[in-house]
C-alpha cells in the first residue's frame, strides 16, 4: 500500500499537505531530541516549554502545536530549515531541508 496516511482522513489538498509537513516536522524533532539523549524534563527546559507540552510532543498529539512551534523548537535543538526556489521546475520548484545550524 503507498497510500499516504492522510489520503485515508482528508480528500483536501491544503489540509493534506498541512499535516504532512507538521509530521515531517514532528518527527524530526522527537529524533534529534532522541539522538541528544534529553529526557522530557531536559527537552522542556532547552527547548523553553512546560513539561506538559513536551508530553503531549512525545505523545504525539499534533494538533496540539502549530507549524511555528515546531519550527521553533528544531531552532532550539539547533538546525535550521533552508528553502530553494527553482521555478523552472514546476514538479519540484520548492526545496526544503533541516540543516545543523551554525552557532
Amino acid at each position: 500500500m503507498n497510500q499516504n496516511l492522510f489520503e485515508l482522513f482528508t480528500t483536501d489538498p491544503v489540509e493534506y499537505n498541512m499535516k504532512h509537513l507538521k509530521t515531517q516536522l514532528f518527527m524530526s524533532l522527537i529524533t534529534l531530541i532522541r539522538q541528544k539523549g534529553w529526557s522530557q524534563a531536559d527537552a522542556a527546559k532547552e527547548l523553553h516549554v512546560s513539561a506538559p507540552r513536551m508530553s503531549n510532543l512525545f505523545k504525539g498529539y499534533l494538533e496540539k502545536f502549530s507549524i511555528d512551534a515546531l519550527l521553533e523548537m528544531l531552532v532550539r535543538v539547533g538546525y535550521k530549515l533552508e528553502t530553494d526556489f527553482v521555478p523552472d521546475q514546476p514538479e519540484q520548484p520548492l526545496r526544503m531541508t533541516l540543516k545543523k545550524a551554525m552557532l
